[in-house]
């Protein structure tokens, strides 16, 4: 009796333990499973380079009773400068977002906050590589701006008028090309293609009605056709220094080949002075025909433009 017992006992126990076993196999299994997934995921994660730059920089000018003169301001500049670049096997993709504002308030002169910065672009390129140095390459291109300009003068009595000068998507620009890329190393690249699209848009009535940013009288957008070339570079000196710069020439081809080219060169200088507060230079150049200037009460064309903010603030990069 106390055998039959003790080989019940045992192969109760055997039962338990080969349940314990399929169990703990279960376990290690979705474990591997899992790990699977995540390898795959980091691997995947491995063909991505992510890089930026995010900046803030503020100001502010209190004066009471100062007899030497000056304006009491307030301001301030953010700056976004953010890369998100894929690559694997012959296939690349690179993404760039640039947005950019700046405010200032003279409390003398008036109350409100006027605009002084206000970029938004965003830059998406796909690229196939031929050979190590040259790709098949497509390139969509998106910039406008956050909030609406104004021009500023004065009527005949003294008094203050303000004429709107641009608002969300008023412009916008939208440029879609395919083309042949060149990069000789991972810091520069040069594109030129002969087909590129480019459409302005205008979605405010008041800047269509008036033919803004050359788009006709009373129509919201622009269609373009023509060719496109493109140059990036991004250095790094030591540590501390950052240069970033990008030039894009476009000309519509019912121009001619190569008259009315229009240029859009921007750069950005940041100078690291710890790990929170840098030095920075972002500069743009702009030559479009087609763009009014209003200066001195008067309209022109053929201008160049030019935009400089330089600044002392807090920088994160990454």
């Amino acid at each position: 009796m106390k055998k039959f017992l003790l080989m019940i006992a045992l192969s109760a126990l055997g039962l338990g333990l080969n349940a314990q076993t399929d169990d703990v196999a279960k376990e290690v299994a979705n474990l591997a499973k899992e790990s699977k997934k995540t390898v795959t995921v980091a691997d995947s994660l491995k063909n991505w380079h992510v890089s930026g730059m995010l900046s803030l920089t503020a100001s502010q000018v209190g004066l009471v009773n100062w007899a030497a003169g000056g304006d009491q301001q307030m301001g301030f500049n953010a700056l976004a400068n953010l890369n998100a670049n894929y690559a694997k096997g012959k296939h690349s993709w690179q993404n760039a977002l640039m947005a950019q504002y700046g405010t200032l308030r003279l409390f003398k002169e008036y109350d409100d906050f006027r605009k002084i910065d206000d970029k938004l672009q965003f830059s998406s390129k796909y690229g196939y590589a031929i050979n190590k140095k040259f790709y098949y390459s497509a390139i969509f291109d998106y910039k406008s701006q956050f909030a609406r300009g104004y021009n500023y003068s004065k009527d005949a009595n003294g008094e203050e008028v303000k004429d709107k000068n641009s608002d969300f998507w008023s412009p916008l620009y939208l440029t879609y090309t395919i083309g042949i890329d060149f990069q000789p190393n991972e810091k520069l690249a040069f594109y030129l293609s002969p087909l590129c699209g480019k459409t302005t848009v205008v979605m405010s009535d008041y800047l269509s009605s008036k033919g803004a940013y050359g788009v006709d009288t009373a129509k919201h957008s622009r269609s373009e056709f023509g060719w496109y070339f493109k140059m990036n570079a991004l250095y790094n000196f030591g540590k501390n220094i950052t240069f970033n710069t990008n030039l894009t020439l476009f000309n519509n081809y019912e121009d001619g080949i190569f008259d009315e080219i229009d240029v859009d060169w921007n750069v950005i200088l940041s100078i690291q002075i710890n790990k929170w507060l840098a030095f920075n230079i972002a500069t743009e150049l702009i030559y479009d025909e087609d763009i009014m200037i209003h200066r001195d009460g008067e309209d022109h064309y053929s201008k160049v433009q030019f935009k400089d903010v330089i600044g002392a603030g807090l920088t994160f990069k990454f």
